[in-house]
């Protein structure tokens, strides 16, 4: 079963969105991760092949690396 989660971030710049794909991909292999920086709310979609985003972590790990990061409603 597949889960998908949407972020409101202020990611900005494609240098950013490639560095922290890389980041997310390294850490939640199982995973589809893509950013739209065209997006005002600059959308990071995760989305889980088998079980659950975990949601707690990809907002942690944005955080940690000084990006804001909470569920898109």
């Amino acid at each position: 079963m597949s889960s998908i989660e949407v972020f409101k971030t202020n990611v900005s710049g494609k240098r950013n969105a490639l560095y922290l794909i890389g980041e997310m991909n390294a850490i939640f292999p199982n995973h589809k991760i893509s950013i739209d920086l065209d997006d005002r709310d600059k959308v990071l979609r995760v989305e889980s092949k088998k079980g659950k985003v975990k949601t707690p972590e990809v907002i942690k790990l944005l955080k940690q690396r000084n990006f804001h990061c909470e569920v898109l409603k």
